[in-house]
Order: C-alpha cells, then structure tokens, then sequence
C-alpha cells in the first residue's frame, strides 16, 4: 500500500516515520519462519517451548543432517534425567535417541545460562532427517520438558563439490575433489605439490577474475598452521593426504572466486580452481566446542590437585565411596555434575598414575547392594569419562571401549563410604586434604573385591575408572612410560581396620560408637536422604 502511493503524496510522509517505529519494535527480535536459512546458523527449526518448569529457552537450528545448534539457549538444570532427544514420533518416547552435549557428555543436562552456542552431534549412523520431533525429555520419569517438530519439508543445508579440481603447470600442484564442507571449510582430496622444490607456497583465496596478490590471503591448514602463524609448505604432497583449509571470517564461501597455490616470494600463481556457483543453503561454520574435561579452568576456586602414582611403593588402589566435595570438589575438578557419591581412591579425591608393563592391583569397596544404585558400584575402566554403562542404550554402549573386563558388572565388592555430618560445608575447606579430616569412614561386614591390571604398550595414554551404575563417580588414569617426577606423598590410612584404630588411638572414636553396625548407618541414611 506504502509503494502504491505517488511519490509526491503527503501520505507518504506521514506514513514513513509510523512504518520505521512499527519496524523497529517488531523486528528487531523477530522470530525467523520454520525452514528459513540462517548463513550463520543454519535452518531454523523453531523456537523451544517451555513446557514444564525447567525455564527452558533458545532457537534450535539444524547445521546438517548430523548436527544441531540452539542458539541462547537456557535450562535451569533441576530435572533429574534430562537430556536431549531425538524421535521418530511427533512427541518423545523412551524408545528415542539421546544426543550427547559437549558439556555434560551422555550424562544428564545440567544448568545453562543464556548459552550462546550449544552444538549436538548426532551418535552413530543417525541422521536428522529421520525423525519427527527434538525435545528436551526427562528419561525417568518420562516427561517432556521442551519439543519442537521436523517437518518432512525440512530443507537441511548439504556440503557440496566445486565443479573443478586444482590444476596447475609447476611443481606438480593438482588435487582430486574438492568438497565445500560449510561456509568456512574447505576439504581437497588427493592433493599434490611438490613443496620441497618451490620457493615458497600457500593456499590463497580472494576475489576478483584473476589471482591476485593484492585481493588474496593465506589460508591456514587445518591441524597444521594457525590464524595467526600460516607458513610455506615446504614438504612434499603426494596425493595421499587430504587437506583441511580454515577459510578467514571475512573471506568465507560466499565472498571468494578462487582458490590458488600460491608463491607469495615472487608473487607466482601455481595453480587455482574457480569457486562458483555455491548453493544458497550450505551448513554454517561453526567453531569447535570443547568438552567439559577440555575446558580451561584455572580460574575456578578449586581444591589443590591431588595424584598419586604407581610407583613401586603402591601397587595396590582401594576404590572407596565419598562426598564430592561441594563446589570445590569433584565438579570443579571435572567440570560435570556428579553423582551423590565418588570414588575415593586410598582415601582421596585424585587421579592415578600407572607405569606400562607393571601389574597393579585394584580392591574395590563400593557396594552390591543391587536394590539401590548409590551402593551398588562394579568398578571398570574404560575410555569414556562418564560411566554408567547401565544406563546406556545399546547403540552407546558399542562405542564404550573397556579395559577391565568383557563384563562391567563383574568387579564389585562390599561397601565402604566417607561421610561428614550434616553441618559440614564441603566449600568451607581449602584443600581436600583438610576436607577428610572432618570425614568418618564405614564399611559393612561383606568381602571387598580385587582384581589385577597390567597396562602395555597398547594401551591408551588416557583411560577412566567408572562406576557400572551411576555418571560422573570416577576420574583418570594415566598410562605412562615413565612415571612422572611429581611430589610423591603418604595417604592417611583408609583401609577401615586401620582407619578405626588410628582413630581410637587418638580418642576421637570410641569402642562403643566403633561397633555400630552398617545396616544402622544405612537406616540413618535413609532418614536423612528419603
């Protein structure tokens, strides 16, 4: 109605100013339509509900046929078990795929905060396109907290091939395909160069008809250069590696014509492929994440590290349960949410370093009580960090690589836990160290559990101890050639005959208050817990 009127009417210039207001307020936040394109995000999927009371907020875009993203995303964190769920019903089913987060792995969603970027991979084989619905479900209790649907007409942003490959007439420079994996990714197949005989080369992008120096740049390998150090490759390709490039925010896929070889000494091109005709809806780029275990957080007020090493005084590992330690504790040193209860190994919130060729043994005390997963806790080891192998699904468990045994149920042995009195605040304490002076340990009448571990020179460098039954109880084990030169130490004792007669030697337990039974201690924690 606006562009109908002539020019020279006065409607004109009264209805302007009216139509800049309504624009402002309205579309400053306006949300984007369903299957929408977003270069910086991908395709719209929607906006989440919030369903329940979990303030759950954010966009959900879809990055590829394996890939999501919610964009300011928010959670409080107080479900019990909520992850985030695919379906191939229009409402999630506990007959759904859970999708690991970057930073609570397979374990249960903890809280965000106005999060601006939460990137999922989807596990396996699966594909978006699949399924009919993304939610936000509580497993257990089978509640639905937040859910979007997928609508078949879903248009999911595809990588695509260059028309060409590199060719040139110097030093051998050619490729096979060349694939645009998102706005700023570039994956060359087969590439050749013969770097050793060049007087210098770098990938080189820019714009115009021709290769230019002046309208280029250096483009860093992937794994190999940075931002901010791109150097000559001076080494041979033959063909039998493929090449990441990492395209500068300013000169991603849609502001490019072509991609060289190029001899920035003596300003030579070597060969180039033009790059046209890109596809209107290619996935985004999105930065790498990093998991909860990769996060920098020397920052975070948190207890001392503790370690203790394999060395030829300590060949046996008693894995015990205790608190995590509040704030300070176990979260701060793994950057997850932690089970009730942790491993305690000798005693200590620590992680543990093991020589290759050398036999150790691991005694385990973390219950069989079956009846309740907070005492009962097989210990196994395995690449993942998180644990819980009961609770995976079985496309999850394919990819859990253990060490320990072909069973994770199999090493499970009596109970025995450090506990503090209610009143005592975990936060309060400076280090742990001064934390379990305030503990009490117990132990019931049963067996403990041993078994042997010899790691070799297959093993991997990083390996994890896990509970059977529950997330986040355990921590690393280091696999070392030669043990590092750390500040060895002496653990406190903590096998509990010794642990009640250092404490009756010292009067702070008494003979009469020695010889309550577990089963008491168990009663009291149910009042205290239930």
């Amino acid at each position: 109605l606006f562009q109908s009127l002539p020019s020279h009417s006065p409607m004109r210039s009264l209805c302007w100013p009216l139509l800049l207001t309504l624009f402002s307020l309205g579309g400053a936040d306006e949300v984007p339509a369903v299957n929408s394109y977003d270069p910086d995000f991908g395709v719209f999927l929607g906006e989440l509900p919030n369903l329940a009371d979990g303030d759950v907020s954010g966009r959900v875009y879809v990055i590829n046929d394996t890939a999501l993203q919610i964009v300011n995303f928010t959670y409080n964190g107080n479900a019990p078990d909520l992850y985030f769920w695919l379906d191939k019903e229009k409402t999630p089913t506990t007959g759904g795929l859970k999708i690991p987060s970057f930073e609570f792995g397979i374990t249960p969603l903890g809280p965000y905060e106005n999060a601006d970027r939460v990137v999922l991979l989807l596990p396996g084989i699966h594909k978006v396109s699949q399924f009919k619905s993304f939610s936000l479900f509580c497993f257990r209790f089978e509640h639905n907290f937040s859910s979007l649907h997928i609508p078949e007409s879903l248009q999911i942003p595809k990588t695509q091939f260059l028309s060409a490959e590199l060719k040139g007439s110097r030093y051998n420079v050619a490729s096979g395909p060349i694939m645009v994996l998102d706005r700023r990714t570039i994956k060359v197949f087969g590439f050749t160069f013969e770097g050793d005989k060049a007087p210098d080369g770098y990938f080189f992008v820019g714009r115009g008809p021709n290769v230019n120096h002046e309208s280029g740049v250096k483009v860093p390998i992937k794994g190999r250069d940075t931002t901010e150090l791109i150097t000559a490759m001076t080494e041979r390709y033959r063909g039998g590696q493929d090449i990441i490039l990492i395209l500068p925010e300013e000169y991603d896929i849609d502001h490019i014509d072509w991609l060289a070889i190029y001899c920035y000494k003596f300003r030579v091109d070597f060969g180039h492929v033009a790059v046209s005709n890109i596809s209107q809806r290619i996935p985004p780029f999105v930065p790498a994440q990093k998991r909860f275990d990769e996060i920098d957080n020397s920052k975070i007020d948190k207890w001392p590290s503790l370690s203790l090493l394999g060395n030829d005084n300590r060949r046996n590992f008693t894995f015990q349960l205790g608190p995590p330690g509040g704030k300070k504790g176990y979260a701060a040193l793994t950057q997850s949410r932690p089970s009730k209860y942790v491993w305690y190994v000798n005693g200590y919130l620590v992680d543990i370093y093991l020589k290759r060729d050398t036999t150790y043994t691991f005694i385990v005390e973390g219950g069989n009580d079956k009846t309740t997963s907070d005492f009962y806790n097989p210990l196994y080891i395995s690449e993942d960090p998180f644990g819980g192998y009961d609770k995976l699904s079985e496309d999850e468990r394919k990819s859990v690589k253990i060490h320990s045994s072909s069973d994770p149920s199999t090493h499970v042995g009596r109970m025995c836990v450090w506990t503090a009195d209610s009143d005592v605040n975990p936060d309060s304490f400076s280090s742990f160290v001064d934390f379990r002076k305030s503990l009490d340990l117990k132990c019931d009448d049963k067996q403990p559990h041993s078994f042997t571990f010899t790691p070799d020179q297959h093993t991997p460098a990083t390996l994890y101890f896990n509970s059977f039954s529950s997330y986040n109880m355990g921590y690393k084990l280091h696999i070392v050639d030669e043990l590092p030169s750390l500040k060895d130490w002496t653990e406190e004792p903590y096998d509990y005959e010794h642990w009640r007669l250092e404490k009756l030697s010292h009067g702070s337990l008494t003979a009469s208050s020695s010889l309550t039974t577990f089963s008491a201690f168990l009663a009291l924690l149910g009042l205290l817990f239930f």
